[in-house]
């Protein structure tokens, strides 16, 4: 080494620091990654590589450049065969990542006039070099590099060619790589585009100063061996020179080596993930502070020649220490995110108000997300829409545009801030019986990417928050049902019992007062009055579950009911019914038929009564669909005057509606044209 303690220090904690990260990035990016495709095989190998590289040049640093053993000569012919391979896989790594070797990218100009002969360029460099090195045996030994060619020197003729073409191989694979970066082909990754976009920065400038390096390298070598003859006698001054070349360069590859690993860790540029996961960052920063640290603690020790016992304790109390922080750091983040989710995670129990789910997605909205604009837009009855911040308004638009968004295989997508009020990410919200609804995003205040972790978090909480707004909402709606039950219950008991008190007894009392008189044609008329009377009771007071539905199906007591109770309500009545709904539809749970079925007659109930709006002579035809498009749908369709069922004391179809939405399906009631529609829907879970 150059005698300096402090230039040696330096240099040999930067080849260390140099090792130890490229090593880290090696096995995190082929261990963390989805799909291990050969260019993610590529990219840890090139990592690898580099850091191969960086312990044989520790390793020598560290031994001293003043004596010469065989280890040594070993250590220093392996050493040209990773920086040999690590440009080329660069390159090559670049060009994948760029797109430039994916199908996709057949078509590229770029690729077939620059890149397709660049590659055919340096992959024949790389040939030549590995030739020169392993067959001709063109690098001298290192005894004559570290006596300047003074001791053993034999001359070959491939050094100079080696020379030579080194240099334009490493400039080639790094200014090919730069030209690749920033002129990339298509994107077969799915949110490809925007990982390029914002990892363009980092790989570029990583490029750029690997790209010096190599010139700097390439110029200093070509000096250095040709200069060699006149730098005989000048051993103090070379190596003084060479210890702070050395130096610079280590320390430019550290800032590349940090680059690179910025862009893997904030946009998983490597490992094919969608979104970065803050986790992954801060494992990354900790390896950078471990690195820096026991790097600079072992360099001390060995440039100052302690004796191997200090080096040895004083690594491990800093590897205890940096354990014992980095535990302690993991417990606070498991606080810290505890404290965040709290806020709202404690106000969404069932029932809880809307002002309390309001609190809560305003917290996610600014505690967690950041975020600029967002909205939640419901997808399922009894949801209403919440926009932060709180200003803003859900356009009614955003329905039917959101419904076209969900897709159970995406954890999110980019949609476009025009159509949708500034948001810029669309995340469906899902449970086990179907779509619930979408959360859209706008970007963060910050202008960063959303985590993994964060829109994990916005997925599970906005689908609590909607399935909390239907809970709350469906549990006043059946108390209010049931106490219109209730009411209307005793009212019907209370009139039931007034009629047989003041009606019916009397009339009985008078057939029987006309038979004991010997008058039976009175007492004949009597009985009929009192069992007409009895007859207008029973059909007024509400029904039972029927025992149709258990025998024939929903479907076929349904035709039943339409052909025995409204057979004349009706000018004509049409069935299209497919096979495979018949067949659903007998499959169905014993309480979920009930359910469709109750709401089906309530509809045609409905249509019978109020579909001629009082004029007898008006023409009404009923026409009922059932078909199976990933759940059963019933469709009930008359001509009558409009929808005048929703007219009358509420608890007809509101009852209904509630009920099929308890059952995890859905009723629409709406007026298409000339015609009234009521729309039935069980999904695949309803079945048995």
């Amino acid at each position: 080494m150059s005698g300096n303690i402090f230039l040696d220090t330096a240099t040999l904690a930067i080849s260390l620091f140099n090792t130890m990260l490229l090593l880290w990035l090696g096995i995190v990016v082929v261990s963390n990654s989805d799909r291990r495709s050969w260019g993610i095989w590529l990219a840890s190998g090139g990592l690898f590589c580099g850091g191969i590289f960086f312990l044989i040049h520790t390793a020598i640093l560290a031994q001293g450049l003043r004596q010469a053993t065989n280890d040594l000569d070993l250590l220093w012919h392996l050493g040209w065969l990773p920086i040999i391979v690590a440009p080329l896989a660069w390159y090559v790594v670049m060009l994948w990542y760029a797109g430039f070797l994916g199908a996709q990218a057949r078509h590229n100009p770029s690729l077939r006039f620059i890149h397709l002969p660049g590659l055919a360029f340096v992959l024949a460099c790389a040939g030549i070099l590995f030739f020169l090195v392993l067959v001709v045996g063109s690098l001298p030994t290192f005894q004559q590099v570290v006596t300047f060619g003074r001791t053993e020197y034999v001359p070959t003729p491939g050094t100079p060619l080696l020379v030579v073409v080194y240099g334009l191989y490493i400039v080639s694979c790094l200014g090919l790589a730069v030209h690749a970066l920033r002129h990339p082909g298509p994107s077969a990754r799915w949110m490809g585009e925007l990982a390029r976009q914002r990892a363009r920065p980092w790989l570029v400038a990583s490029s750029i100063v690997l790209m010096v390096v190599g010139l700097l390298v390439a110029a200093f070598v070509v000096l250095l061996y040709f200069s060699s003859p006149a730098l005989i006698g000048r051993d103090a001054q070379v190596r003084a020179l060479l210890a702070w070349f050395d130096l610079m360069v280590s320390a430019l590859i550290g800032i590349a080596v940090v680059l690179i690993g910025k862009a893997t860790v904030s946009y998983e540029i490597f490992t094919g993930k969608i979104l970065p996961r803050r986790g992954f960052f801060r494992q990354w920063r900790r390896a950078v502070i471990l690195g820096a640290g026991y790097s600079l603690l072992i360099a001390v020790t060995t440039t100052l020649a302690l004796s191997p016992i200090y080096a040895l304790l004083a690594a491990t109390i800093l590897l205890v220490v940096f354990y014992a922080l980095l535990s302690v750091r993991m417990f606070g983040e498991r606080e810290r995110v505890v404290r965040e989710l709290r806020p709202f995670l404690s106000t969404l129990p069932d029932g809880q108000s809307n002002e309390s789910l309001r609190a809560a997605f305003d917290s996610l909205c600014e505690n967690v997300l950041n975020a600029r604009v967002a909205y939640l837009v419901p997808l399922v009855p009894f949801a209403a829409p919440l926009a932060y911040p709180p200003t803003r308004q859900v356009p009614r638009e955003f329905a039917a545009r959101a419904a076209q968004l969900s897709n159970a295989k995406e954890m999110f997508r980019a949609v476009s801030p025009e159509q949708f009020a500034d948001a810029a990410w669309a995340i469906p919200l899902q449970s086990e019986r179907g779509m619930l609804g979408v959360l859209l995003l706008g970007e963060r205040n910050d202008n960063s990417l959303y985590t993994q972790e964060e829109i994990e978090i916005a997925q599970a909480t906005g689908e609590r928050i909607l399935q909390a707004q239907t809970g709350a909402e469906l549990t006043r709606r059946l108390i209010e049902l049931q106490r219109g039950r209730l009411a209307a219950t005793q009212v019907v008991d209370r009139r039931a019992r007034r009629i047989l008190h003041d009606d019916i007894l009397p009339q009985l009392h008078t057939a029987m007062l006309s038979l004991s008189a010997g008058d039976s044609a009175n007492a004949q008329m009597q009985m009929a009055d009192v069992h007409r009377a009895l007859s207008n009771l029973l059909r007024e007071m509400p029904g039972g579950a029927s025992p149709q539905v258990e025998r024939y199906g929903v479907l076929g007591a349904l035709r039943r009911v339409v052909e025995e109770e409204f057979s004349s309500a009706f000018d004509s009545v049409a069935w299209h019914i497919e096979p495979e709904a018949s067949r659903r539809a007998q499959a169905l749970a014993a309480l979920n038929a009930e359910v469709l079925y109750a709401a089906a007659r309530e509809a045609i109930r409905n249509a019978a009564k109020h579909g001629r709006g009082g004029d007898k002579s008006r023409a009404l035809n009923l026409e009922v669909t059932a078909n199976w498009r990933d759940g059963l749908w019933l469709e009930i369709q008359d001509d009558g005057v409009g929808m005048l069922a929703t007219h009358g004391n509420g608890q007809g179809l509101p009852l209904h509606s509630t009920m099929m939405a308890v059952m995890g399906g859905d009723l629409k009631l709406e007026r298409a044209g000339e015609k009234t529609r009521v729309e039935l829907f069980l999904p695949p879970q309803a079945e048995m």
